[in-house]
């Protein structure tokens, strides 16, 4: 909280109006404050996630059929089996508007209980500064809907009411949108470029409009040197967010919170020995058993949120590690209130569930 006071009294106090790409009256904000707080090497340590094993991303395979898939667990010390719970419109020109190709889902948000929010690519965008556009899914109405009726809904100019489209904006790489259950916000990066860069921007996302309504803009470096913002997101139900990133070969996981003009991450203390996967698809929490759940391809390993305080207590034993052999994508990873697991996977893009509670 003292950073918090800090950044508060530095930001710029200039707020403006902004156009994204079809996107009109967005407050943006600018913090002139470093945004993080500062370390030195010798104050890291290094945790032995031995649970977790290195899995490597091939060629994607495609779903073996529609509404009826299960992945399961191959190898790790949890076991995970995950069942389709709803098959997800791909049409490529949603209500007869080539701009909405729904083939390329990149992450998902779940409010929890009513909405799911999924982060479209259009593949014709390639060269466009990463546009894309948000669509929300009506829970309730699109699991009493069989695909192919949603299919053909969402072909038709009229659409589904069980589908609501927002307008086309930059998105970034779209693999971070998050749900704040505390705020009720939607939060993900504008994350137009790989690796460290001077700025960074984070973009609510409007749960009605499905367009950003604010970017906060902020620079993040340690001693000196850019400290790159995330490609994933997720927050705990306190709102504290969370993104990790892959250096060298262990994993950084950062914690912070976004305020309604200021952003503030740290680097916590514990860096882990062995990273999952090829691409750091996602992040997860579950808020029935306090754990955070770093995602990629066929691989899914999670610890305590709360041994993240301070300088850390985690112990290789607290990491829970799932290998699977699906050549799948795994987009995002969300929990419903139960605890059940909610898998974003692609080609074709559909929502698998969790047999087990965790």
């Amino acid at each position: 909280m003292k950073h918090l006071g800090l950044i508060s009294s530095a930001v710029a106090g200039t707020v403006a109006l902004f156009g994204f790409a079809g996107v009109a009256n967005a407050a943006s904000y600018t913090q002139n404050s470093n945004a993080i707080t500062q370390y030195s090497s010798g104050s890291l340590r290094s945790v032995n996630n031995k649970a977790t094993g290195y899995v490597k991303a091939g060629s994607y395979s495609f779903a073996k059929s529609d509404g009826s898939n299960t992945i399961s667990s191959v190898g790790g010390n949890q076991k995970w089996t995950l069942k389709t719970e709803c098959q997800l419109p791909r049409t490529h020109a949603a209500k007869g508007s080539a701009k909405y190709d729904m083939t390329n889902p990149q992450s998902a948000a779940y409010d929890g209980g009513h909405y799911l929010y999924v982060v479209y690519q259009p593949h014709y965008t390639k060269g466009m500064t990463n546009k894309g556009f948000v669509a929300r899914y009506d829970m309730n109405k699109l699991k009493g809907m069989s695909f192919a009726k949603q299919q053909s809904l969402m072909d038709g100019k009229s659409g589904s009411s069980a589908v609501k489209l927002g307008g086309i904006f930059t998105t970034g790489h779209g693999q971070s949108l998050a749900y704040d259950k505390k705020h009720k916000s939607l939060y993900m990066w504008r994350d137009t470029t790989l690796g460290a860069t001077r700025t960074s921007t984070l973009q609510r996302i409007s749960t009605s409009s499905l367009t950003p309504n604010k970017a906060i803009t902020f620079h993040m470096s340690n001693h000196g040197a850019n400290v790159p913002g995330g490609h994933d997101l997720t927050f705990d139900h306190s709102g504290n967010a969370y993104y990790w990133t892959v250096s060298g070969s262990k994993v950084k996981v950062y914690k912070g919170t976004i305020g309604s003009k200021t952003v503030h991450f740290r680097l916590t203390k514990q860096l882990f020995d062995h990273r999952p996967g090829t691409h750091e698809q996602a992040m997860g929490y579950n808020g029935h058993n306090g754990r955070l759940y770093l995602v990629a391809d066929d691989s899914i390993t999670s610890f305590p949120a709360k041994k993240l305080n301070g300088n850390g207590s985690l112990k290789s034993s607290d990491f829970k590690y799932s290998k699977f052999n699906s050549h799948r994508e795994f987009e995002s990873l969300n929990f419903d209130n139960s605890g059940h697991g909610m898998l974003l996977s692609n080609r074709n893009p559909e929502i698998l569930r969790s047999t087990t509670a965790y």
